[in-house]
């Protein structure tokens, strides 16, 4: 036989509607519900308010009372928290694994109106710190669900689960922190911590929280140190282009322009076009000697070349009058 746990164990949970139909004890196998501190809440009031399906899957809801049960044949209260979906083909055993069977509860976000109603759906304005609370429900198996569509239940008909109801205390405060790293590190810390902030991180405190955000200039910095350590600087930008996402540069020749390694650099060099003699030792004032020198020989040349041609015109006309005269 089933115990009812996390239900009270005093008898079968059986619906309101539909009447007589009762709750598989294998459904539920265990629950949590962390609700936080509100003066006067009893664990005692929280209970299964119902059980709802649809195409794939199932919903639990959770209720509380508001007045003791006993002082009243009319249920005043309201439903605070709901679990997220429930698979209805799963089972216990086979693939199935604990993650797979924890199944989440949170808090409802509504808030319902200020009406006389006696019971209703979201978490009032009197009980609002309730809208923190969550927890996990542990499903055994929805095999014996088959053949339920939905259940709603009353307080009265014992689907009351005060066992697994934790309160936070409103002195609540931090007891001990735990330390762990992805290399060696696990440690656990009680009473007074001193956290040290290493290089990189920086800390600001506002009011009760402390912010840690990476300190970009101390990185860029220690990078740079680190840099010059094992490999100086690296060149930022090239007449304004920033490198790609590597870090690199590309020098790119083009027509007869070729581009070599050398030591700590490159040779940019042209082979299409050499020059025809040493340069080492030529100043411009030799240059400029030079370039005088063939501008005078020029002028020699076109002094010539004009008394040539002037020569010869003469001995044409001479020679075009002695033929004249002998005809």
């Amino acid at each position: 036989m089933h115990r009812n746990y996390p239900l009270v164990d005093s008898m079968i949970v059986t619906a309101q509607a539909p009447q007589g139909v009762y709750l598989p004890s294998s459904f539920m196998v265990d629950m949590q519900l962390i609700v936080p501190y509100v003066e006067g809440i009893d664990p005692a009031r929280f209970f299964v308010s119902s059980i709802v399906r649809n195409a794939t899957s199932f919903q639990v809801t959770i209720g509380y009372m508001t007045v003791d049960p006993g002082t009243s044949t009319a249920d005043y209260g309201f439903d605070c928290a709901v679990s997220g979906a429930i698979p209805v083909d799963l089972v216990f055993g086979g693939e199935s694994t604990d993650a797979e069977h924890t199944i989440p509860i949170s808090a409802i976000t509504t808030v319902p109106p200020a009406t006389d109603n006696s019971y209703q759906y979201g978490i009032p304005a009197d009980y609002a710190a309730m809208r923190g609370m969550r927890g996990s429900l542990y499903i055994g198996t929805c095999a014996d669900m088959t053949n339920i569509n939905a259940m709603k239940f009353r307080y009265q008909h014992s689907a009351i689960m005060q066992t697994c109801v934790y309160f936070e205390s409103k002195e609540a405060g931090l007891e001990s922190i735990r330390i762990v790293d992805s290399y060696t590190t696990n440690a656990k810390f009680t009473d007074d911590v001193t956290l040290t902030i290493g290089r990189g991180i920086k800390a600001t405190v506002v009011g009760n929280e402390v912010r840690l955000d990476l300190d970009e200039r101390a990185i860029v910095d220690k990078l740079n140190e680190l840099l010059r350590t094992n490999g100086g600087i690296p060149i930022k930008r090239i007449n304004g282009i920033l490198p790609d996402a590597f870090g690199n540069f590309t020098l790119a020749g083009e027509d007869c322009t070729l581009i070599t390694n050398q030591e700590a650099g490159v040779s940019i060099s042209n082979p299409c076009s050499k020059p025809c003699c040493d340069q080492n030792g030529i100043d411009s004032a030799e240059v400029t000697q030079a370039l005088t020198e063939l501008l005078a020989a020029k002028d020699v040349l076109n002094n010539y070349y004009t008394d040539l041609a002037t020569k010869v015109n003469l001995m044409q006309a001479r020679l075009s009058s002695l033929i004249a005269s002998r005809k």
